[in-house]
């Protein structure tokens, strides 16, 4: 009788952890180029900083090479002691489609308004300092994939690095981003990240900008699309080409300051939105407490269910990379697929004792 018992719980948790994986990683179609339309319309480039020179001065040079006919970049500068001002001032004699925005306020998305309110165009791409597009066809990409029904295009930001923790969080934003991507693709959209997204000024104005959720510092991307995607379908950029790779945090106390920034948006979110971004991570640590209950009873039966739910999952993960061109290390991912809810867990008891969430 445990073993039918346990194996029911077993088999339950292997569907639902399914349902994460597989389907995600089969409804996203692979894209090939950036494959440009007719029409490219002018695009303003957003980028929301604060004291964040350096990783201008290192970034900003791919953005200003992108092949699209016609763009510009907007500097929201958020109150920098750096000389962001002074160097964007400076690069703007070289580069007149590069301006800088001063918010006279606090916070990212006072910034980002004050840039969205300050662009020449309609269409709108958005990324963060610390990130560099992956190929100079990122604007063509990202456009390319824009609808003029649903304004929203949803991007894919890699992570890279070479530490443990760079390494895991790296493994963590691609699992992330099949989810969030694969689920927006079948028709239901929770989140994105801020590095790789587009939308139309029209539509800011239509979901009344952040207004929603200006109580909080971060979940001017995820809070965005939620809200957004009440009144559209939002699109999928999957393409190698279109997508940016930013540095991971390189020790995991940067990594748990950046998670719960992360997940303090999770007060905002519906019960569904919730189950889509942490249930994969509530079913798995389930799954794994059940199959190690009943090694005790039949570890053959543990076992199998532990490789088939191993053999889906590493073939979803690889499938993904494959797409988006990104490294897929099997032997670090079978590490970090144990280890992430030990580090899931360590974040829920950082995130009683931190309640600070500045960006």
């Amino acid at each position: 009788m445990p073993l039918i018992i346990l194996s029911v719980i077993l088999l339950v948790l292997l569907l639902i952890q399914a349902v994460f994986y597989i389907l995600p990683a089969f409804a996203m179609q692979k894209e090939e180029g950036h494959k440009p339309k007719s029409d490219q319309p002018a695009v303003s480039v957003i980028i929301a900083c604060r004291n964040e020179l350096q990783n201008l001065k290192s970034n900003l040079q791919y953005i200003v090479k992108q092949k699209y006919p016609e763009f510009e970049i907007i500097i929201a500068d958020d109150n920098s002691t750096d000389g962001t001002s002074d160097y964007i001032a400076e690069l703007a004699k070289t580069f007149p489609n590069i301006k800088l925005v001063e918010n006279n306020e606090s916070g990212k998305k006072s910034a980002l308004s004050n840039g969205i309110r300050a662009a020449s165009y309609e269409h709108l791409v958005f990324t963060d300092a610390d990130c560099r597009p992956a190929t100079e066809h990122w604007i063509a990409g990202i456009m390319s994939q824009f609808d003029a029904e649903n304004p929203l295009v949803l991007g894919y930001g890699e992570l890279s690095g070479k530490t443990f923790a760079a390494l895991f969080s790296s493994y963590d934003a691609t699992l992330i981003a099949l989810q969030y991507l694969g689920f927006a693709s079948l028709g239901h959209a929770y989140m994105a990240v801020g590095r790789n997204i587009a939308y139309s000024r029209k539509l800011w104005d239509t979901v009344g900008g952040f207004g929603s959720h200006s109580d909080i510092a971060s979940g001017d991307d995820d809070l965005f699309v939620k809200d957004a995607a009440r009144h559209i379908h939002p699109t999928v950029c999957v393409s190698s080409e279109a997508k940016t790779i930013s540095p991971a945090k390189e020790t995991f106390a940067k990594l748990l300051r950046q998670k719960s920034r992360h997940v303090s948006t999770s007060v905002k979110y519906s019960m569904l939105d919730k189950f889509l971004s942490g249930g994969e991570t509530v079913t798995r640590t389930l799954f794994f407490a059940v199959a190690i209950a009943m090694l005790f009873v039949n570890w053959k039966f543990a076992l199998a269910f532990v490789i088939v739910r191993l053999v889906f999952v590493m073939l979803s993960l690889a499938k993904f990379c494959s797409t988006t061109k990104s490294d897929f290390n099997l032997f670090m991912s079978l590490i970090f697929d144990i280890f992430a809810p030990i580090f899931y867990v360590a974040l829920m008891f950082y995130k009683i004792f931190n309640r600070e969430t500045k960006w």
